[in-house]
């Protein structure tokens, strides 16, 4: 078909769409009957920047994704008001990849939004011409839609406040009351139980985990072996330990025989001595080293890790933690508050939580103690440590159980508690 002919055809479809989700599957997916491209990705312009909003297909776009992140790289010289509103052309560093950015333009408003096309090739200066025509016809009317879904809510705003005054009046003092409500503030953090001073039995020095004699949660009793680090370099070690200080005591013996015939070997004798005595060191190092190879249960208990598998075979560093041996009726709740999530608190502060496996049932704790600074998490996340005592427990709680904990401070209000989190959102873009 005529390009002409395709392009008037497009504008007619783009013209004709009722909603503005008709209007983008029209930009992203027919916009390729008239320019043939892999994948298409709509982006919109606001005054909190530029973001990702449609993709051609039925594909779903993760906006945390690494690809959605490397498009809004591409993205970035968008953000300020003076920008070109010419069409780019970016070359990817993967083999066949063009990425070609179309922004959408108008006199009053500017960029308000645009296009990137992925495709194998450079597109030609005709096609590029087209291209140009097209995003000259999706701008106006990518400005209309976004004006009629604001004047949508404006209008909705205005038929729910027209019209009675004493209904408006009513509805105004109902918004101030429940504005200056009354409320505790809080804040809500994954809580997990935990041993109450666990011992934590960790790797002597740098090595591999060649057994583990225990699964989670089994029992153990004082000086079980519990785990085992390849000895295969200890054993040789010692071996040789014991073998060189068996030569010298053989050669301390000659030399004391020989002396008694010939005096002056008798100077000899300290210097074999003290010789004997350093091997003796390296010996019993050896020996020792070898015997911590093998890690016992420092009292009775149960064995806390996460499973055989994450330790057998598995290289470790001087100082990991491989096990925690812990009294399974000694337990505390410790709560991990998100650093942007936490509040001014103490330990009077009241706590309340509920675990996954009994998510009808609340259990009340009583503060212990609440980190000083935040430390980071497995997953990466820093968080500040609150450990608390379980003051109602009537149930049987399991180590490593996980739920919700809600902390409760002092009084505010609700327009506060509402407002407390986008508050400190803008503080943090605008730095006021």
């Amino acid at each position: 078909m005529n390009p002409l002919l395709t392009l008037l055809a497009l504008q007619r479809q783009a013209q004709d769409a009722k909603t503005r989700q008709e209007f983008l599957h029209v930009v992203v997916n027919q916009s390729k009957k008239l320019i043939e491209y892999r994948q298409a990705i709509f982006w919109n312009k606001t005054f909190l920047g530029v973001g990702l909003e449609k993709i051609s297909g039925h594909a779903i776009l993760d906006p945390k994704s690494p690809y959605a992140l490397g498009m809004l790289e591409h993205l970035k010289c968008y953000k300020g008001n003076q920008v070109n509103p010419e069409i780019r052309i970016i070359e990817e560093s993967s083999p066949n990849t063009v990425l070609t950015i179309i922004p959408f333009s108008t006199q009053q408003d500017g960029i308000i939004g645009g296009l990137i096309l992925e495709s194998d090739r450079k597109f030609r200066d005709e096609e590029q011409s087209l291209l140009q025509e097209l995003a000259l016809s999706y701008a106006p009317l990518l400005a209309l839609h976004d004006l009629r879904r604001i004047s949508g809510i404006g209008s909705r705003i205005k038929h729910l406040w027209g019209g009675n005054a004493k209904r408006n009046k009513v509805l105004l003092i109902s918004l101030l009351v429940i504005l200056f409500f009354p409320v505790r503030v809080s804040v809500t953090a994954p809580v997990e139980i935990v041993a109450k001073d666990a011992d934590y039995l960790t790797a002597p020095f740098d090595g591999l985990v060649s057994d583990v004699f225990v699964h989670p949660g089994d029992e153990v009793e004082q000086g079980q072996k519990l785990v085992l680090l390849d000895d295969t370099v200890l054993k040789a070690d010692a071996d040789l330990a014991s073998q060189t200080l068996d030569v010298a005591h053989s050669s301390l013996s000659r030399l004391r025989r020989e002396s008694l015939a010939q005096p002056e070997k008798k100077a000899e004798l300290s210097a074999l001595e003290s010789d004997i005595e350093e091997k003796k060191i390296r010996a019993d190092y050896a020996q020792v080293m070898l015997e911590r190879s093998a890690i016992k249960s420092t009292r009775n208990g149960i064995a806390i890790f996460p499973a055989k598998e994450s330790l057998e075979g598995h290289p470790v560093r001087a100082g990991d933690v491989l096990i925690k041996i812990a009294n399974p009726k000694q337990y505390e709740a410790l709560i991990r508050v998100p650093v942007e999530a936490m509040i001014a608190m103490d330990d009077k502060a009241q706590v309340d939580f509920f675990l996954n496996v009994y998510p009808s049932k609340s259990f009340d704790a009583q503060i212990i103690s609440i980190g000083y600074e935040s430390s980071v998490d497995e997953d990466g996340i820093y968080t500040y440590k609150i450990s608390a005592d379980i003051t109602d427990n009537n149930e049987t709680l399991k180590i490593g159980w996980k739920g919700t904990a809600k902390i409760r401070t002092g009084w505010s209000v609700l327009s506060y508690e509402i407002l407390r989190r986008p508050i400190l959102m803008v503080r943090k873009l605008t730095g006021i």
